[in-house]
């Protein structure tokens, strides 16, 4: 039995307005639930703040009090925020803020509430784990495809969602909503719980999965099921927060409401590599308005994100067309018969889709504003299916790494970061031709040999708990392929040798290989005596292993440095040979 993709409760918390509207325009403000409220904090110095949309008014004092005592809050225009964040600890216990707000031209906003620091609060974060950042590079590929703001790592978020992934693994459960008695809460809802660990503002989504063997096939089928899709391409969230526990996943999404109109589809114009084919794998079902269950074809979407709140969306023409131009039977989802559509309407062929085949698409309408007004929208776009069910969403490669496209390793590099074998140096960049250092190839071969990563110990004295890769070298060192510098030291950071490079690739192979059968060569090197005495036969094992060459006029150059790509490259070579 397959595993079931859950529907978020809430995309993001609605706008209270002012003056009895709830729409954004240039006549009306409004503003979101404050933050911390009715909780019990986890950090103790979280940011106390309520989302505030004035538009073009102008905001003409703000009086915060926490306890009684006047504090130095701010409106933030660019974020469209009220905040204050003390500069000191707060200790455990409850705390009230009181919150008076003066717009020009509308009565003063008034509000109160209290929270809670809880006494097991910490004083900062843990910064994202390698697998975080994994997951957002993943999802920034598809962010820069869509030409979409990408997604930024949110340490408040990525506590709040491994904290939410916690609870769904003790107690066993699928749901957005917290119960208090169970073990692991932290938070009814997802802004609660947003808030709970500091994050600063209340336009929170949430999507949550289970059952999938990694956060790549999570995520992938969260796109694919149109109503999580929503999520993941909306511009208006850019910060991210990711956790997992055993095969529970949660994805927490923030941002703030822009004032700017676009139209957003999936598949995207002129897309290829999509898939043919979708099964209900999501609850509720998007299915169930037309009394449809099973296979259908891949689900389309076009959602209209904008300033103003939308009240209903009118469709007059939505069309789906193959190559020859014949019409393919759909169901259509709007706002106006799905009641989980506000923004969004979806197309779903009744049947999979062709391969190799190129589909048009065609959508006219009008978006009906709460504030009353209206606006006509058409789009017209292709795109084009996979030829075969392993090369869907082959696009993703090329978006990968910014800085390999014209590099001599680039279908390495490829190769081992799809595998996620490698990793960037900085955010999407490889940094191919930057030196590889010690800490960093320890990881490169750890996951190659898909090693079990255990908690920190503290082997070496110089790789601590805030050591990057510090869990890779510790792997590394339990599996017999590095042993440090001889002196407790490990030394992370610096550059990796050839020869030293060499002799951790044959403690790799010889992990997956006791026993070494090599073919005898004329092992000749111009430098030979150049390779120190520890590493002689670790160096002729590799290259009679074919993992290693020299370089130009037949010389090895044992103590040169070794790049992130020759890193990469070596790496593929013991895969092979393995």
């Amino acid at each position: 039995m397959k595993n079931k993709i859950y529907f978020i409760i809430c995309i993001l918390l609605i706008c209270i307005g002012v003056k009895g509207s709830i729409s954004y325009g240039q006549d009306t403000i409004g503003y979101f639930p404050p933050q911390p409220k009715d909780i019990n904090v986890l950090v103790m110095r979280p940011n106390i703040s309520m989302q505030l949309i004035v538009n073009d008014h102008k905001v003409q004092e703000i009086d915060m009090k926490l306890n009684g005592k006047k504090v130095d809050a701010k409106y933030d225009q660019n974020n469209q925020i009220v905040f204050y964040q003390s500069d000191k600890n707060l200790t455990p216990g409850f705390y009230k803020v009181d919150l008076r707000i003066v717009i020009e031209g509308f009565k003063p906003i008034v509000q109160s509430w209290q929270f809670a620091i809880d006494k097991n609060a910490v004083k900062e974060l843990q910064e994202s784990s390698d697998e975080q950042k994994r997951v957002i590079n993943y999802l920034n590929r598809y962010r820069k495809f869509l030409k979409l703001p990408e997604f930024q790592v949110s340490d408040d978020l990525n506590a709040s969602a491994m904290a939410h992934s916690n609870y769904m693994s003790i107690n066993k459960k699928l749901t957005h909503n917290e119960f208090n008695n169970d073990k692991g809460f932290t938070g009814i809802e997802p802004y609660k719980r947003a808030g709970a660990f500091g994050y600063m503002g209340s336009y929170i989504g949430e999507n949550i999965a289970f059952g999938q063997k990694n956060y790549q096939e999570a995520i992938d089928g969260l796109i694919d099921a149109p109503y999580h899709r929503l999520s993941f391409i909306h511009p208006d969230f850019i910060h991210l927060g990711y956790g997992r526990k055993d095969t529970y996943y949660t994805f927490n999404f923030g941002g703030k409401k822009k004032c700017e109109d676009v139209i957003k589809v999936y598949p995207m114009e002129e897309q290829k590599y999509v898939d043919l084919s979708w099964s209900d794998e999501e609850i509720p079902n998007p299915l169930r308005i037309h009394s449809k269950k099973g296979k259908v074809g891949y689900p389309i979407s076009l959602s209209y994100f904008g300033k103003n709140n939308i009240k209903d969306i009118i469709i007059e023409k939505a069309t789906l067309k193959n190559k020859n131009n014949n019409l393919v039977e759909i169901y259509l989802n709007t706002p106006q018969n799905d009641d989980k559509l506000s923004d969004s309407i979806l197309i779903i062929p009744t049947k999979s889709l062709e391969k190799n085949g190129k589909y048009h698409v065609h959508v006219k309408g009008k978006i009906i504003f709460q504030d009353g007004k209206s606006k006509e929208i058409e789009k017209k776009w292709s795109f084009q299916t996979v030829g075969e069910e392993k090369d869907k969403n082959s696009w993703m490669r090329y978006f990968m790494y910014y800085d390999i496209e014209n590099h001599w390793a680039k279908d390495f590099i490829i190769e081992l970061g799809e595998k996620e074998i490698v990793s960037p140096k900085k955010n999407k960049l490889y940094k191919p031709d930057d030196f590889i250092t010690r800490g960093e190839f320890a990881e490169f071969i750890v996951n190659a040999l898909e090693i079990s990563i255990k908690p920190y110990k503290g082997i070496f004295k110089d790789v601590r708990k805030n050591t990057q890769k510090n869990s890779y070298i510790e792997a590394a060192f339990h599996n017999g392929i590095i042993k440090g510098m001889g002196d407790g030291a490990f030394h992370p950071n610096d550059f990796i040798t050839r020869e030293e490079m060499a002799v951790m690739i044959v403690k790799a192979y010889e992990n997956k290989n006791k026993n070494i059968q090599t073919k005898r060569s004329s092992f000749v090197f111009k430098d030979e005596k150049k390779i120190s005495a520890w590493a002689r036969k670790y160096v002729r094992t590799a290259y009679e292993l074919g993992i290693i060459k020299g370089k130009d006029k037949k010389e090895f150059a044992p103590q040169d440095f070794a790049s992130r790509a020759e890193g990469a490259v070596m790496i593929k070579k013991l895969l092979e040979v393995l």
